[in-house]
Parts: structure tokens; C-alpha cells; sequence
């Protein structure tokens, strides 16, 4: 299971609202992350030009 984890990757919220996609391993509430959490997240924006390489879930899935 946590070979699965390092694998998959979250969108997440900051205190401030800016998103960024982060490993699910790496975060405590998959609301919002910690500003420790986040120093292994990428925001958003950079994340879009290789969103087919990454497996991203979805909070519906």
C-alpha cells in the first residue's frame, strides 16, 4: 500500500487559499495542508504542464 501512496498525489489548500498538488503520504488533513507539509507539494500552476504524468486524485474517487 504505500509503494500505491508515494504514487498518488492530492490537490490541497494552503491557509490561504492557493492550491497545490501534493503526495498523499505526505499530508496529515487532505484539506489543508501545513506550511511543513507543502515544502513536498508543487503549486498548481506548475503542475498543470505535466498533469499527464501524475495521478492525481480526486476527492470523489
Amino acid at each position: 500500500m504505500s509503494e500505491f501512496k508515494k504514487d498518488v498525489y492530492v490537490r490541497v489548500k494552503d491557509g490561504k487559499g492557493n492550491e497545490f498538488v501534493c503526495p498523499l503520504d505526505a499530508l496529515k488533513n487532505l484539506s489543508e495542508a501545513s506550511d511543513a507539509e507543502l515544502d513536498n507539494c508543487v503549486d498548481d500552476g506548475t503542475v498543470g504542464r505535466y498533469a499527464s504524468n501524475i495521478n492525481i486524485l480526486e476527492k470523489d474517487e
